[in-house]
């Protein structure tokens, strides 16, 4: 039976420290929307053009979209009627389902081998057909989709550790709204404030308070972010390093019955128990 893979990702829209003479006073909502209604078209490499199509709202904030790429190739055929050999041109379009929140800030986007071997790379399109939208370009607005990964190894790992000694966190500027107050949000304040565009934070402790570093972890997590720790797992044993990055946390689906509004419940479940494990 034929399935259908939507992986999550973070869709993040930063605003530079210090506005632009056509700046608009929008929230990350806004920009996300308005983006994403242009339908923007764009040219990767020569002869692949990429798009965002298929456009379908199930509420003011979420909805269905299809991204997918226009590319043309020449065949040989047969013509029966004149009795020639002929050359014909075509034009193939294949394309993937997506659907967004865009309170939250999330893109479920479905693998497809036929545009690119991973969901990273079309989520890479899609950054790239959203940031050449007018709201993103006069704004001057950064737009990154990021993995969200599954931390709960990364989460287990640090609860079972005999001692946690470092711990490192990257973080972008101001955007998310479930950032945590101990970490992402004062960090990224101050990368704003100093033109920054990305940061990384570590810190070193005896044994590390593991309830902050979970929080920590999870708003890292949630916010298209990466950490790392070096823990000690049992007395006797020598320090380790253990990374949360990478892959983004993935839902399977049959692909004949799938719904996007399904799917779309499915991964808003699955962001809330990434960022509060089903607590709030």
């Amino acid at each position: 039976m034929a399935s259908i893979e939507y992986s999550l990702f973070r869709a993040k829209f930063i605003k530079p420290s210090q506005k632009s003479f056509l700046h608009e006073d929008l929230t990350p909502r806004d920009m996300f929307l308005r983006a994403l209604d242009a339908r923007p078209s764009g040219e990767h490499r020569k002869g692949f053009i990429w798009h965002i199509g298929n456009i379908k709202y199930f509420s003011e904030d979420t909805g269905y979209f299809a991204v997918g790429r226009t590319t043309k190739s020449t065949i040989e055929k047969f013509d029966d009627t004149t009795g020639d050999f002929i050359e014909e041109e075509l034009e193939e379009s294949p394309y993937t389902h997506c659907v967004f929140n865009a309170h939250i800030g999330f893109i479920g986007i479905a693998k497809k081998a036929s545009l690119a071997s991973t969901t990273k790379g079309v989520a890479s399109r899609i950054e790239q057909l959203l940031a050449i939208t007018s709201v993103i370009a006069e704004n001057n607005v950064s737009v990154e989709i990021a993995p969200i990964p599954d931390p709960e190894g990364f989460l287990h790992a640090l609860d079972s550790a005999y001692r946690v000694i470092r711990f490192a966190a990257t973080f972008r500027g101001p955007n998310p709204f479930d950032a945590d107050e101990h970490f992402q949000k004062p960090l990224s304040v101050y990368l704003s404030s100093a033109n920054g565009e990305k940061g990384k934070a570590l810190i070193q402790g005896e044994d590390l308070n593991r309830v902050v570093l979970q929080e920590v972890t999870r708003s890292t997590a949630a916010t298209g972010n990466e950490a790392s720790a070096r823990i000690i797992k049992n007395k006797s044993q020598k320090s380790l390093t253990i990374n949360l990055k990478g892959d983004p946390i993935k839902r399977r689906y049959d692909e004949d019955e799938h719904q996007p509004e399904v799917v779309l419940a499915d991964l808003t479940s699955l962001y809330h128990r990434v960022r509060s494990d089903g607590r709030d």
